[in-house]
């Protein structure tokens, strides 16, 4: 048992201490200048393409070590939640296997074992949870964000319908 308790401290604790102190890992950008001017949104043309997250690694990082697509993409709150839920999962299906070892009835004895099993059946649906949003994440990555939902009135150069300028209402909306 004592040795449970260590994999869980290491898991739980040390490995996101690792994470955080890696030399790539960033709070928070401060930006050059302040101005509206000089700051333009993120898009897929000014992207920087080795900064880009691989949606296979993500995922299989997801699969072998609890949270660590979450890390990986720079989920850290979410890293820990999915790491310490699956740590608890299978220390629970630890536990019960234990309880279910020391049962000294048929019925005490099968409840334990259902309720590893059914231990077990979480802890499945979690990893794959977790598999799917490392995915996830790591296709959004490059995601704006950002809740620009303006109107602009701009001239529209209408040239293969006429010769002349014609002014135009333009909606554009980014999601």
């Amino acid at each position: 048992m004592t040795k449970l308790r260590e994999l869980t401290f290491l898991f739980v604790f040390i490995f996101p201490l690792s994470v955080l102190i890696h030399p790539d890992f960033v709070f928070a950008q401060i930006p050059d200048s302040t101005s509206a001017e000089t700051m333009t949104p993120p898009d897929s043309a000014s992207t920087d393409s080795s900064k880009t997250k691989s949606p296979r690694g993500a995922m299989l990082r997801s699969i072998f070590v609890p949270g660590w697509g979450q890390f990986y993409n720079g989920k850290w709150f979410k890293g820990i939640i999915i790491a310490g839920t699956e740590i608890g999962l299978v220390a629970n299906a630890v536990m019960q296997n234990q309880y279910a070892v020391h049962s000294t009835t048929l019925l005490e004895k099968e409840f334990y074992v259902n309720n590893r099993n059914l231990s077990f059946w979480w802890l499945a649906g979690a990893i794959l949870y977790s598999a799917v949003d490392a995915y996830v994440d790591a296709q959004l990555y490059h995601f704006d964000e950002s809740p620009d939902l303006s109107v602009r009135f701009m001239p529209v150069d209408n040239a293969v319908l006429s010769e002349e300028k014609v002014w135009a209402l333009s909606l554009k909306l980014r999601f």
